[in-house]
């Protein structure tokens, strides 16, 4: 009669081989076996300067190798590793962790409320499948709520699927352009432009910030006492933070949101102070002037500064002399001026 331990060893032995193989040659379970309903797509491998179309990376036969791409670039963050294509969400990984969220009231006035950032979010939120003929990746999570990312099931602008290129940028917060680079480089292949309308693509990201949301915070805080600043801040990096990333140009602009830096809400945490006030609205005030080529440029004196954040000019002097201390803003004397009197010229990450 045999012996239950050797069958037990021999069980496990097959399962390891099973696992082996299946992490060798991408074999999946039934319930999760991606197939292609279009078997030969009608996409160019090379465009007219003989570079790979960077679409034709997406096709089928590449999930393999997709898939090892993605296991090799964030092996300490151990996804993919058997035969399953369902894994974490890493943009946490990468990307600030968001504090709190505004919706608005019956009004029309926004509220704030905290949100706990938490990993349930992202655990397990990803699959890896094949939609007709190419490769892509969908967001499955019902508690993330991070609603302007392009994967988030209920963005009415999300995008399904998303590619290998728009995965990573999601993830690490990149430009779309730079991941396509990266993708190409781990492939060996010198990948071509995508389709577009005579633009290139930027390689520059900024928060699509709401003016209103920043102005109520600051308008919430108009009296602000040493126990109210740790709070000013969060909630003013939670709006920066909190904001859709988008990709950005110099001549980008809405009269509705400001187009800010990351670094922008981690200057808030160097400033430690009311000071941040006056900052956040002197990089918004910046980027309104600048969009008239022909307009008036940055030009701020104490007096203007105290009227727009609500202090005394005392208070504002104050808070030009901490902010040109940290390098944050440019100052100069103001032309005419025969007092020696200093404006602020320039708002600075």
């Amino acid at each position: 009669m045999d012996d239950p331990k050797d069958r037990d060893e021999e069980r496990n032995r097959l399962v390891d081989a099973w696992q082996a193989y299946g992490a060798e040659f991408s074999v999946f379970v039934p319930q999760q076996q991606p197939a292609p309903t279009k078997w030969d797509p009608d996409v160019e491998e090379f465009d007219d300067k003989g570079r790979v179309n960077p679409h034709y990376l997406k096709h089928w036969k590449f999930l393999a190798q997709t898939k090892d791409f993605l296991r090799e670039r964030y092996a300490k963050y151990k996804i993919l590793q058997g035969p399953a294509v369902i894994f974490d969400c890493l943009i946490r990984k990468f990307q600030p962790r968001i504090h709190n969220k505004s919706r608005e009231d019956e009004h029309g006035n926004p509220e704030f409320f905290e949100v706990q950032d938490c990993y349930e979010w992202y655990e397990k939120a990803i699959r890896m499948d094949i939609f007709e003929w190419q490769v892509g990746f969908v967001c499955r999570s019902n508690l993330c709520e991070r609603n302007w990312c392009l994967m988030h099931r209920r963005n009415p602008k999300k995008i399904f699927p998303v590619d290998i290129f728009s995965l990573i940028a999601t993830f690490e917060g990149i430009p779309v352009a730079t991941a396509k680079t990266q993708v190409g480089r781990w492939f060996g292949m010198k990948l071509g432009d995508f389709e577009s309308k005579g633009v290139r693509p930027s390689t520059r990201l900024r928060r699509k910030v709401p003016k209103k949301e920043i102005m109520a915070v600051l308008d919430r805080y108009k009296i602000v006492r040493t126990q109210h600043v740790s709070a000013l801040i969060a909630e003013l990096a939670g709006v920066i933070q909190g904001s859709e990333l988008v990709e950005w140009h110099r001549r980008m602009f809405d009269g509705h949101y400001a187009f800010l830096k990351d670094r922008a809400a981690d200057n808030l945490y160097k400033i430690k102070g009311p000071a941040v006030k006056a900052y956040v609205w002197l990089l918004i005030r910046q980027e309104e002037l600048a969009r008239s080529t022909r307009g008036p440029k940055l030009e701020v004196s104490d007096m203007e500064l105290a009227e727009a954040v609500g202090v005394s000019k005392r208070t504002a002097c104050t808070y030009r002399e901490e902010l040109t201390k940290l390098r944050l803003v440019t100052t100069q004397e103001k032309k005419g001026s025969k007092s020696g009197e200093l404006v602020i010229t320039r708002a600075k990450y």
